[in-house]
C-alpha cells in the first residue's frame, strides 16, 4: 500500500532535531508521497533544495497565509511571485482566509487571497486553501476566481464539500477524523464524492488517536486512513489506492506512471 501525506509541515522548527528519522518512519509506514508545506521564503528555499533529489516522493508548495496579513508588503508579493515560478514548486499553498485569529482585515485577506489565486492559475498550479471561520468567503471566492485546488483540513459541512467538489475542489481531511468528537469530519469522509478526498497530517499539529497531544508527523497517515476506510465500508487497500490515485490526478498526473 502506499499512503499520502498531501499537507505536511516537515520543514518546520519541531522536525530540526530528527528530519531524518521522520522520513525513515514515514517510508517504514508506506507513506510514499508527501506535500511539504511553506510559509517563509527560506523555509521554501531549503524544502526545495531537499525535494528535487527526489521529486516524485516530495512536492513543495509555498504561498503567503492568510495569518500573516498584517506584514503583508508588495515586495513579499514578490518574493512570492519569484518563488513559486520555479519548476521545483508544486503548488501554490497554504493560502486562503482565516477569520478566527484575523478578524479585522477580512478584505485585504481575500485581495491576497484572489492575487495568489491568479498567479498559480497563471502559471497552471494548483491551490492549497486554509479556511477557519470563513467557509462562506472562501467558497465564494474560489466559485468566483475558479482555480485547481484542494481545501486542506477541511472545516465544514458536507454540503459545503458538495459545493466544493461539484467546483472541482478536492476535500483534504487529517487527524480530527480520529477524534472522538470527529461528526463534521465523519459526515464528510461518508458523504463526498471518493474520488474527490485527499489525506493529510498537517503536522507537526492535530496528530491522529492514538497519537494525539504528541508532535504529528507523517509516519501516522495510516492511522487517518484506516479510520476513512472504516467510515466508507471499504478495505483499506482500496481507500490507499483511491487517494493515491486522486492525489496525482490533483497534481496533474492523470497518466503518471512510477
Amino acid at each position: 500500500m502506499n499512503f499520502i501525506d498531501s499537507h505536511a509541515h516537515i520543514f518546520s522548527e519541531e522536525f530540526n532535531e530528527d528530519f531524518e528519522d521522520v522520513l525513515r518512519r514515514a517510508k517504514k509506514n508506506g507513506v510514499t508521497r508527501i506535500m511539504i508545506i511553506t510559509t517563509e521564503k527560506e523555509e521554501a528555499y531549503r524544502a526545495m533544495d531537499f525535494a528535487q533529489k527526489d521529486p516524485y516522493h516530495y512536492q513543495v508548495a509555498y504561498g503567503i497565509h492568510p495569518e500573516y496579513i498584517r506584514d503583508f508588503t508588495e515586495e513579499k508579493f514578490r518574493d512570492f511571485e519569484e518563488i513559486v515560478r520555479l519548476d521545483a514548486i508544486t503548488a501554490v499553498g497554504e493560502i486562503g482566509l482565516d477569520y478566527h485569529w484575523e478578524k479585522e482585515m477580512k478584505e485585504e485577506q481575500k485581495e491576497l487571497f484572489i492575487r495568489q489565486i491568479e498567479v498559480a492559475n497563471r502559471l497552471n498550479k494548483p491551490i492549497l486553501v486554509h479556511s477557519r471561520d470563513a467557509m462562506q468567503d472562501t467558497f465564494d471566492v474560489m466559485k468566483a476566481h475558479p482555480s485547481r485546488g484542494l481545501l486542506h483540513c477541511f472545516p465544514g459541512s458536507i454540503e459545503m464539500a458538495h459545493a466544493f467538489t461539484k467546483l472541482g475542489y478536492y476535500i483534504a481531511l487529517g487527524g480530527a477524523i480520529t477524534f472522538k468528537n470527529a461528526r463534521h469530519s465523519v459526515d464528510v469522509c461518508k458523504g463526498v464524492d471518493l474520488n474527490y478526498l485527499l489525506s493529510e497530517t498537517d503536522c507537526p499539529y492535530m496528530a491522529p488517536v492514538p497519537h494525539r497531544g504528541h508532535r504529528n508527523e507523517p509516519s501516522y497517515i495510516p492511522d487517518i486512513v484506516k479510520v476513512f476506510a472504516e467510515v466508507r465500508g471499504i478495505s483499506i487497500e482500496e481507500m490507499a489506492k483511491t487517494i493515491e490515485e486522486n492525489y496525482a490526478r490533483f497534481l496533474g498526473e492523470e497518466n503518471a506512471t512510477h
